[in-house]
């Protein structure tokens, strides 16, 4: 008959268990030895670790917990806090941190970790200062100076940003390093080196799906349209399903005026996406460059369904309704464009447009003046303006003609 283990036996074996990566061996010994000693933190937290390992994130933080009641440190808290951030509760996760930081301010994956529940939460201005607590702990720690990059690109601090993406790729080449990089750079308009960094990232990762299609809006924002779409379609190959790859591809075909392949790309991205606003917008918009006007207002209509207080839609629906002929509906929406954007110089002088086509050339004048009060330079409506003008005053002349003639023929005779 065989010796039940002690429970110290029972630790040594799971950790060697552990060590060979049998985690299910582990986790059972671990468990022999808690029921044997409830009070032993290291098999508690150990078990918790295999947990973790396994993904069942909250048994983990269970068992941390355990640990946690009996004996307090820094690492407990520190997993616990992983064990939350996996569960997506960062709010008790970054509680964590803060208790493995204050028993060791040393800690600088804690740091680090803390930051990281900060951004998700999105205190990315505290974030920056737990990256950089971090960092004065282990300054060759290449995921902070990462992470502090990410941070200052949300608060649009793009040059410190590249600052720490630099920091971070002088210590380890990463893909994901180089290609946040290419973003902020290509948030400076600096689109060459974005290239070299999207370019980088391929390099490392020939897969990286979202470096191809970054790329490609970099090229495309040089107007280099064969290889943006070259980018893309490299981007759909390796995902088919990548519908901002599709997107982006279906506007580089309208920039190139192939507007029917536009259209079938926008298609697809609006049949996998019914509610998505600017795959419908620019079909409308590359259906009225193919002269499909009453396929452009319907796609119009669908993407004001989904976006209703879109100033840019009902300005360009009310251009197809104005190129149909339909005024009364170009003004309507015209109307709504001036009611969410009434600084839009070019709404007022193209409603005013609408109502001269009308014949009301004197709502057409208020408008060509409100459009040259916005903008005194405007070309289009400083002409308007002039025909409006004109036409009324021919109109009026008309007028006066037409009542004096009336006035000799239907006169009364004095006999």
């Amino acid at each position: 008959m065989k010796t039940p283990l002690s429970p110290l036996q029972c630790l040594k074996k799971a950790l060697r268990a552990s060590g060979r990566g049998a985690s299910a061996e582990a986790i059972e010994l671990f468990t022999n030895a808690v029921e044997r000693e409830p009070r032993c933190a290291v098999a508690w937290f150990c078990r918790g670790r295999e947990y973790d390992t396994l993904g069942q994130f909250e048994k983990a933080a269970a068992d941390y917990s355990r640990c946690l009641a009996i004996r307090p440190s820094a690492d407990a808290f520190y997993n616990r806090g992983l064990a939350w951030r996996n569960l997506s509760d960062f709010t008790a996760a970054l509680a964590d941190y803060d208790r493995a930081v204050a028993l060791n301010p040393r800690h600088a994956r804690a740091w680090n970790n803390r930051g990281n529940a900060l951004y998700l939460l999105g205190d990315f201005k505290a974030a920056t200062a737990s990256y950089t607590a971090c960092l004065a702990v282990d300054p060759a720690f290449a995921p902070a100076w990462y992470n502090r990059g990410c941070a200052h690109d949300e608060l649009e601090d793009y040059g410190r940003a590249i600052e720490d993406y630099t920091r971070s790729l002088a210590i380890e080449k990463r893909p994901e390093f180089y290609y946040n990089r290419g973003i902020a750079f290509r948030r400076l308009n600096d689109h060459a080196r974005a290239i070299d960094d999207f370019s980088a990232a391929i390099a490392l990762r020939p897969g990286f799906v979202k470096a191809y299609n970054n790329r490609g809006n970099a090229l495309a924002d040089l107007r280099k349209c064969e290889g943006a779409l070259q980018d893309y379609c490299c981007a759909l190959e390796l995902d088919p399903y990548y519908d901002d790859a599709l997107y982006n591809r279906g506007l580089e075909y309208c920039a190139a005026g192939d507007h029917a392949r536009a259209v079938a790309d926008f298609t697809r991205v609006a049949h996998r996406n019914p509610a998505d606003a600017d795959a419908y917008g620019a079909r409308a918009l590359a259906q009225f460059s193919l002269g499909n006007m009453q396929e452009a207002r319907d796609d119009f209509s669908r993407a004001l369904a989904c976006a209703p207080d879109s100033a840019p839609l009902y300005y360009h629906r009310g251009q197809v309704c104005a190129g149909q002929g339909a005024f009364h509906e170009a003004i309507d929406d015209y109307s709504r464009c001036l009611g969410l954007e009434p600084r839009n110089a070019q709404a007022w002088n193209d409603r005013g447009a609408s109502y001269a086509a009308l014949g009301d050339y004197n709502q057409a004048i208020c408008d060509f003046n409100r459009a040259l009060e916005i903008d005194p330079d405007h070309d289009d409506a400083l002409e308007n303006r002039a025909a409006a003008l004109a036409r009324r005053h021919s109109r009026y002349v008309r007028r006066k003609m037409t009542v004096f003639a009336g006035g000799v023929a239907g006169g009364r005779k004095n006999r």
